[in-house]
């Protein structure tokens, strides 16, 4: 069966949704599959786990927000980090670098 055109959409729904609670399940729901299959099936076409991706996205659009010179504690709080130090070790994992030696660059 092809699902891209699901998983388009939910990427899109994903996007649109960023600063939100937004869980597997909802995810799920909104695709019209259950959890487990729908992670299953995101997995295969996309090659990054569901709340992967949803964390990648979240951490590109904070990216722009640090280097704006927004507190790094309002935009951890912003894309659904509960704590500015989860954040700042996320964004180093996927940026390679602290969001204060990003915004002082």
């Amino acid at each position: 069966m092809d699902y891209t055109a699901s998983i388009e959409k939910t990427k899109k729904y994903i996007k649109e949704h960023l600063s939100e609670n937004l869980s597997a399940e909802k995810i799920a729901a909104f695709a019209g599959y259950s959890v487990f299959h729908f992670c299953r099936v995101f997995k295969e076409e996309t090659g990054k786990s569901l709340m992967s991706y949803v964390r990648e996205k979240r951490l590109e659009l904070a990216e722009n927000d640090i280097e704006k010179g927004e507190p790094t504690l309002d935009v951890a709080l912003k894309y659904g980090f509960e704590t500015q130090s989860g954040f700042s070790r996320a964004f180093a994992k996927q940026f390679g670098e602290r969001p204060a030696k990003m915004r002082n660059a």
